[in-house]
């Protein structure tokens, strides 16, 4: 088996990297950064490397994004649990971005209170939260929100947009990759971790399904991100 796992270990690291899950089926109906006022500060909650960048833009230029994580690490701004964030004086934020983090905390409603508590009036979220999607301990995960979950998780600000923004192809095409690569692991770590970069080669036009099950309308049905995009009232 050992020797297995070498020959599988050359051949993976030959390879290029795979495709993404992820396929993009629309554009946001709200930008949260086209609607703040001239040199925002925003806050990117749980960013590690992003900064603030993601798929509905950058932050604009003339902008302070805070880089805010539990643990110290590179782009790290502010070390802090997102759910006690007291050396943030109240209102004295304009956006809070907070992209697959309310998975991995223990109070998603804490640490929605405390959003809104540091957010000026006025000020705007964007909240991604997976739905169906693979387990994924960083360091751990709790939970998950439908499209319609995330509209009472953000109820105290006023909604801007909503929905979910992978469709039931992506969706599908991201279980079937853990799916078949348990299947043929052998119940090895190693094995599973490398069949996870194959079957993303083998399904990968799986996700481009969405560019039709996306517009059905039952596709709610099976989606794994919802997002919400609100302002503090």
């Amino acid at each position: 088996m050992n020797r297995v796992v070498e020959v599988l270990k050359k051949i993976y690291n030959a390879l290029p990297k795979p495709p993404s899950t992820n396929y993009r089926f629309h554009k946001l109906a709200v930008n949260p950064y086209e609607l703040l006022a001239p040199s925002p500060v925003i806050f990117d909650i749980g960013s590690k490397s992003a900064a603030g960048s993601y798929a509905f833009g950058s932050p604009p230029s003339d902008a302070k994004v805070v880089c805010v994580d539990i643990e110290d690490g590179p782009n790290v701004d502010l070390v802090a649990d997102a759910h006690d964030m007291h050396m943030v004086d109240s209102s004295s934020v304009d956006c809070v971005i907070c992209f697959s983090v309310l998975e991995h905390v223990h109070y998603p409603v804490k640490v929605m209170k405390e959003i809104y508590r540091i957010l000026k009036p006025g000020g705007l979220i964007y909240i991604n939260i997976p739905f169906l999607y693979p387990f994924h301990a960083v360091p751990h995960d709790y939970y998950r929100f439908t499209f319609k979950g995330i509209e009472v998780l953000c109820e105290d600000f006023e909604r801007l947009d909503s929905g979910f923004n992978r469709g039931p192809a992506s969706t599908m095409h991201q279980l079937l990759v853990h799916f078949f690569a348990m299947l043929f692991c052998f119940n090895n770590q190693t094995i599973y971790n490398i069949n996870i970069d194959l079957f993303k080669w083998v399904f990968f036009w799986v996700k481009y399904l969405d560019k039709f099950l996306a517009k059905y309308q039952m596709a709610y049905v099976i989606h794994s991100s919802s997002y919400f995009i609100g302002r503090k009232v």
